[in-house]
């Protein structure tokens, strides 16, 4: 698409408070920020622009104007007036926060590099900051980022104090997964959204599931799936893990020895139904624990799991889990954090949709069958 389509293609919205110029204006450089407009397209002239909106002369070389002031166009000798790529310009910068641990694993490197190329195409610096886990740990690395210029700060599996750490800055941010946030002015982007949760209600009813315990920790308010198995007449209970056992999460051994502990201490009884993990390293002490007391999985008990959502993949491949695609999850979060950078507003809550996969530890569509007491 061209400028000029573009420009024809664009509806105005009043508010009371935009004027049409400046409503155009916005929606030129989000266009160009998002990559709709290229660098390097011939920009109509100032004749070209009141013919395709009506505008008077000044009002529409009011609209030129601007445009370059912002570093969006600017007119070259025997050529005119040209767009410019949104990467020969800084417009701002974005800062990327999370978990020392997390920063080699497969699914943020390939959601930062997504983001960090969508951002800098469209002008922006990007820069990406690690915190501890540990909730006495040093936020040194962070502190000092911030003390930088910075616009937004997006922020993935962030603890209730590195929420209210950046609570605390004035620095707008998002949240990326994690622990919901427990104050308001922080927009939260949740993982597993009530259509896959309904999904998986779906399956659960299917495959003759009588019982579900959610396993999470005891002050992780990210989920619930409760409800959405209630309608399909399924007892859902919830099991929570102290964070202090076995090194809370304040490294990865700790916090699969968080869940070994406790499913270790479990009666052999109780061990029926499914178990459905919102952290898939709770995840991997369940299965240790359950094959030290000798439960089968999935012959005796089934498990679900989160996957690859910044706390690290489930190395038993069969199990079942919610799945994103990193790419896609990269692409979506980069239009959304545009819209607020490019708008200066906040647009609709983001849900990033995630694919069910069912793995040999969920049998689908067949007959469940739980431990024996």
């Amino acid at each position: 698409m061209n400028v000029k389509e573009a420009i024809r293609n664009f509806v105005f919205e009043p508010n009371g408070t935009t004027t049409f110029a400046d409503a155009l204006c916005d929606f030129i450089m989000e266009e160009v920020a998002f990559g709709r407009i290229k660098g390097g397209e011939k920009f109509p002239t100032i004749a070209e622009i009141c013919e395709v909106t009506g505008l008077s002369f000044g009002k529409a070389r009011r609209i030129t104007e601007r445009l370059a002031r912002e570093g969006c166009v600017c007119s070259k000798p025997h050529i005119g007036t040209v767009v410019l790529a949104r990467k020969n310009t800084v417009r701002g910068r974005v800062l990327f926060a999370l978990p020392a641990e997390d920063t080699c694993r497969y699914y943020p490197s390939q959601l930062i590099s997504v983001l960090g190329r969508r951002l800098a195409d469209a002008g922006y610096a990007f820069s990406v900051a690690t915190f501890p886990l540990d909730a006495h740990g040093n936020l040194a690395h962070l502190e000092s980022e911030l003390l930088r210029a910075t616009d937004l700060v997006i922020a993935a599996r962030a603890t209730p104090r590195v929420q209210k750490f950046l609570s605390e800055s004035g620095v707008r941010h998002v949240f990326l997964y994690g622990d919901k946030p427990k104050y308001n002015g922080g927009l939260w982007v949740p993982f597993v959204t009530e259509d896959a949760i309904s999904r998986f209600a779906d399956h659960c009813a299917k495959a003759g599931v009588k019982r579900v315990v959610q396993v999470r920790f005891e002050d992780n308010e990210t989920l619930d799936a409760a409800p959405a198995l209630a309608e399909k007449g399924i007892e859902a209970s919830l099991l929570t893990i102290s964070r202090a056992s076995g090194g809370g999460r304040a490294r990865l051994d700790g916090v699969v020895r968080c869940a070994y502990e406790t499913f270790a201490a479990m009666p052999r009884s109780e061990a029926n139904g499914l178990f459905l993990f919102w952290n898939s390293f709770l995840a991997q002490g369940a299965f240790l624990a359950f094959l030290a007391n000798g439960i089968r999985v999935p012959e005796d008990v089934n498990v679900v799991s989160l996957a690859d959502v910044g706390v690290g993949p489930v190395y038993t491949k069969s199990i079942t889990s919610f799945e994103l695609d990193p790419v896609e999850a990269g692409e979506t979060l980069s239009n959304y954090v545009l819209t607020i950078l490019t708008k200066g507003r906040i647009p609709r809550p983001l849900q990033i949709e995630p694919e069910y996969v069912i793995g040999e530890t969920f049998p689908p569509l067949i007959p469940y069958s739980a431990v024996a007491p």
